[in-house]
């Protein structure tokens, strides 16, 4: 009996002996491995390619007859701009070129920002000018509505941008700053 536990304990030192080599190999081919990545020399990583963003023309003209004509929808009048605040800047006579002995007036309006000068006669009072740098009033918004729609015309967005009629005569011009119009001139026809 004591023979038969030497002969079972002598397999089992021989059978932990080539675990314990075979292990060790493993160890050893496992070190080797590393020290190879480790010298070679590292594989490029894969970049992205990176995300193209859109590219704003650099100039864009439409020729609309309503957007030229109309650019805030619903014009703001003299009264409206008063009762909202605005603060006359300036008055400036001026000769009627039609009707001898009249003399006209150039009404010169500040609102938030926003400067408007309207010729006026005595029947009536015209936009005659209006920029633009404050988009937050109602015909600021109005007026970004249009020149959104003539930058789709366009195709996108614009740095600068034109919109005028059919005969030249009205003109819109903007700026864009980030997609954004950032200061709007207006320039309606008179005579």
């Amino acid at each position: 009996m004591f023979s038969a536990a030497v002969l079972s304990s002598a397999k089992l030192v021989t059978t932990l002996a080539v675990y314990a080599a075979l292990g060790l190999g493993a160890c050893h081919s496992d070190d080797t491995a590393v020290a190879k990545a480790q010298t070679a020399p590292p594989t490029p990583a894969r970049r992205k390619a990176p995300v193209a963003k859109p590219v704003a023309k650099a100039s864009c003209i439409t020729t609309n007859d309503t957007l030229a004509g109309q650019p805030f929808g619903t014009e703001p009048t003299v009264a409206e701009l008063l009762s909202a605040g605005a603060k006359v800047v300036s008055r400036k006579p001026f000769a009627n070129v039609h009707e001898k002995g009249q003399t006209d007036t150039i009404l010169t309006l500040q609102h938030q920002g926003n400067q408007f000068e309207f010729y006026c006669m005595p029947e009536q009072r015209l936009l005659r000018r209006a920029v633009i740098t404050n988009f937050r009033p109602a015909y600021g918004q109005r007026l970004r509505v249009t020149l959104d729609a003539s930058a789709r015309q366009n195709g996108g967005s614009c740095i600068k941008m034109q919109i005028r009629d059919t005969e030249r005569a009205n003109n819109v011009s903007a700026t864009f700053s980030e997609g954004k119009p950032a200061v709007a001139r207006v320039e309606p026809y008179l005579d």
